[in-house]
């Protein structure tokens, strides 16, 4: 089941086991709603009735349906973030152009394979109520990029590597933004275009 993360929207998580069981039930059924339909669409009434709980339920731990979305958008991208953090870490002690490799491999495979992901990412990605939840996973996926040794091995200070990796993130995204915004787009293509297109933006920095 989904759990709850901290975020600016949600409030005090439940201490008893069946509250929390209720709550992971709603925020399950909020990221099943994300995933068939637009965030307009989503009505507090339909998230209740697949959560099996009254509505009121739901403003127990949420004010509305912006902060119970935004929720679960946090919890979608701390995953995905995860999932990063593991193989930027495990890409710190070899060349950065085979991180390149690795790393984008595994942001647009993870795309690429996960067809539910995918869709929930295509509801929040292109609403301004998620821009926050967005920003947020962008800066901790630039902090861990900044973090490779190829950096100060070029004499570079770690600000000035964490805005040129904030730079390549930002490209990297609307890269992902084509992907999410068409079905048919060729995941390969756009692969090995965001391959060099950071390969060649990191290479005029670092050695």
């Amino acid at each position: 089941m989904t759990q709850p993360v901290a975020t600016k929207t949600a409030r005090r998580g439940p201490k008893q086991a069946r509250a929390r069981e209720r709550l992971s039930r709603i925020l399950d059924a909020t990221r099943s709603e994300l995933e068939e339909r637009a965030v307009a669409e989503i009505t507090m009434e339909a998230i209740a009735a697949r959560a099996r709980v009254p509505v009121g339920s739901l403003y127990q731990y949420y004010g509305g349906k912006t902060a119970l979305l935004v929720e679960v958008a946090a919890i979608v991208m701390d995953e995905a973030d995860g999932i990063m953090a593991s193989r930027l870490s495990e890409c710190l002690s070899i060349p950065w152009r085979e991180a390149v490799d690795q790393v984008l491999e595994a942001s647009l495979g993870l795309l690429r394979d996960s067809p539910h992901y995918r869709r929930v990412l295509r509801s929040i990605r292109f609403t301004p109520e998620f821009a926050e939840v967005t920003a947020i996973s962008n800066d901790r996926v630039a902090t861990l990029m900044s973090q490779h040794p190829a950096f100060s091995g070029a004499g570079m200070s770690h600000d000035r590597a964490l805005e040129i990796c904030s730079t390549t993130v930002t490209a990297v995204n609307a890269l992902q933004d084509r992907v999410l915004a068409d079905d048919g787009l060729d995941f390969d293509s756009c692969l090995e275009e965001a391959k060099r297109l950071v390969k060649g933006y990191l290479g005029s920095y670092v050695d």
